[in-house]
């Protein structure tokens, strides 16, 4: 058995790794989407990375699309085989990708016009809703807790990470002809303890190999009762302001969070009654359609909540968009209103709109209540940026800008360090993953001196990971991009930006250096990487 990391080393996003068995098998443990800046979604396109017509199974942990979004390029590519998921996760995945469809065939109809116009070639979209339908048909649902052979030695059992409704912690149990029995277990996106929503991660069985998110890993969240007060201060100093307040907020579990939290507010009279609150998000609205179906994986409290009658729509003054006509009349509403729109970190979706009519406003309030990865909008907002683009306009931002930690569907540091505290015995090995750099290195300090027992390990970009009783292999795979066609003048070949992020990932891996070798390695990575922003701002990718 060897697994190699293809996805979410050294950034939150593009989750996936590569199970490969003695007998040939292979299994990807996820397939998500890479998001962020231009060189960094480029990944997406690089299809021959994962040889997909040799993948065996694919197994999804939850059904955000930094864990599942590339799976119906996948299909497109040429695999055949099962999507194994959670039943609640495979209901989540259908809207979630004939919607990812859309965003990309919409995408590649706008760059395509802009560049006939400069004289260059159309762009392909990433899939097709056809694609996403194909995939659809694949989906092959799973029970928690209940251990399935997925293929031939290869045992599969999910257990709930309190992350988002139907997220999933994989626990492998292998047995290879001539080989010793392994245990391998996946994370997944771990959950906070008391969030809004759902109950507590459940722990996961003994095991040898672990690969554990650290998303949060340097930093602490705000509790759940402060948080929820924080909010419900800035909707109410925003009504008597008279301006609007735009949320950014995932289609999947945290609009529904915050829909419980309004719902609540209003029957204890915490809300304005009188302010109009507004769902635009078709995603969101169907997804909420799917959450009614599963209220008994809902915590004991949003359980007793509901049975009272109530429902996470049940507010008076809730408006739900039911086109894009509507979600644009928007902008003529006179005075405060609560707009909850896509995308989570304000990089698509609805909330672009919202954003370029209300960021100069300075009555304007925009709490955003999730992680915001790096180069996207709703990242420069929460660092300060003075000024935004926005479909290309640079707009002011005059606005207020809120950022609420609890909320997050992450466990924080000290939860992440209690998570694992449970799973700790002698020989153990932890591979460090799904966090950006300077995250997973903190929680890597903290965590070999909390655990001097255990193995830990950061992964590398395209390399074959540590696992129990095992040293990372020597090979290091080449990029499968080198196959492509030479890229258009004026562009970098994904292989290139393959072989640079893979640089990135080994110089802050090689704990070993002296530390100024080690400085000198990273003052000439961070020369290179301002040039490659640089060249991104002046080109379309």
């Amino acid at each position: 058995m060897k697994i190699k990391a293809l996805g979410a080393v050294a950034t939150v996003t593009g989750s996936c790794f590569r199970l490969e068995m003695d007998s040939g098998a292979r299994v990807l443990l996820d397939c998500g989407l890479f998001q962020g800046g231009r060189q960094t979604e480029l990944r997406n396109f690089d299809t021959a990375v994962y040889d997909p017509q040799n993948v065996t199974a694919i197994v999804i942990t939850h059904a955000h699309m930094d864990h599942s979004g590339l799976a119906p390029r996948l299909v497109k590519a040429g695999y055949t085989g099962p999507i194994y998921a959670t039943e609640p996760t495979c209901d989540l995945l259908r809207p979630l990708w004939l919607d990812g469809a859309n965003i990309q065939e919409q995408e590649a109809i706008w760059k395509s016009r802009k560049n006939r116009r400069q004289g260059r070639r159309g762009v392909e979209p990433l899939y097709r809703e056809e694609d996403a339908r194909q995939a659809m048909t694949r989906l092959t649902p799973l029970a928690f807790q209940a251990e399935r052979e997925i293929v031939p030695g290869l045992r599969l059992t999910c257990y709930p990470a309190g992350h988002i409704l139907g997220a999933a912690s994989a626990h492998f149990t292998i047995q290879e002809t001539g080989g010793r029995g392994q245990r391998i277990s996946f994370s997944g996106d771990i959950g906070r303890t008391g969030q809004l929503l759902l109950p507590d991660p459940t722990k996961l069985p003994e095991t040898d190999t672990l690969f554990m998110e650290t998303t949060y890993g340097n930093r602490l969240h705000k509790d759940m009762g402060p948080s929820v007060d924080e909010f419900l201060v800035v909707v109410n100093q925003a009504y008597r302001e008279g301006g609007k307040i735009l949320i950014p907020a995932f289609a999947v579990e945290r609009t529904q969070e915050i829909m419980l939290l309004l719902a609540r507010a209003w029957h204890d009279q915490r809300l304005p009654r009188e302010m109009p609150i507004i769902l635009d998000s078709p995603l969101a609205a169907q997804t909420l359609e799917v959450y009614a179906h599963y209220t008994h994986l809902f915590d004991e409290t949003t359980r007793s909540f509901l049975a009272r009658g109530l429902s996470l729509e049940t507010l008076p003054s809730l408006r739900i968009t039911k086109d894009a006509l509507e979600s644009q009349r928007l902008n003529d509403i006179k005075g405060p209103a609560l707009i909850i729109a896509g995308s989570g970190m304000a990089n698509a979706g609805r909330i672009l709109h919202h954003l370029k009519h209300n960021l100069w406003r300075p009555n304007c309030h925009v709490i955003f209540v999730g992680f915001q990865a790096q180069g996207t909008t709703g990242r420069r907002l929460v660092e300060g940026a003075k000024v935004v683009k926005i479909f290309r306009e640079a707009v002011q931002v005059a606005a207020q800008i809120h950022t609420i930690g609890g909320f997050s569907g992450h466990a924080d540091q000290k939860e992440l360090l209690a998570w694992l505290g449970r799973l700790v015995h002698p020989g153990l090995t932890v591979n460090l993953i799904h966090g950006e750099m300077v995250s997973t290195r903190n929680f890597y300090d903290l965590a070999r001196a909390t655990y001097p027992e255990v193995n830990f390990h950061i992964p590398d970009w395209l390399r074959y990971v540590a696992l129990a009783d095992q040293s990372p292999g020597p090979e290091v795979a080449q990029a499968a991009a080198d196959s492509l066609p030479a890229p258009a003048a004026g562009r970098l070949a994904p292989s290139f930006i393959s072989q640079l992020d893979r640089l990135g990932g080994l110089a802050a891996n090689v704990a070993q250096l002296p530390p100024d070798r080690l400085a000198q390695v990273e003052d000439y990575l961070a020369r290179a990487e301002n040039l490659l922003m640089g060249w991104a701002a002046e080109t379309e990718v």
